[in-house]
């Protein structure tokens, strides 16, 4: 696991899985109440995949949005360097 450098939030845990799927996503995880995946390169109204049960707040949604989207190019170049660095080992 690799978090995330392209920017951090309070409260949060950003990572990615360096072994993981496309297209280019990162976690975050507010521990005991909710995880998401950010496919940031997609639109902004499909950026967002809920996983288990709980749900960020539309100011969090809202939030980690307009930062993947912001930081796009920071964040594809952090996952093709994980990825790589993955399948040279």
């Amino acid at each position: 696991m690799a978090t995330v450098t392209a920017f951090q939030i309070s409260g949060l845990k950003i990572w990615f899985w360096s072994n993981d799927h496309e297209p280019p996503h990162f976690h975050v995880k507010r521990r005991g109440e909710w995880e998401v995946k950010v496919f940031f390169l997609l639109a902004p109204d499909d950026m967002i995949e809920t996983l288990g049960s709980g749900r960020p707040s539309q100011k969090e949604l809202k939030a980690l949005t307009q930062l993947a989207v912001t930081h796009r190019l920071e964040l594809l170049d952090q996952w093709q360097q994980i990825r790589e660095s993955e399948a040279g080992e």
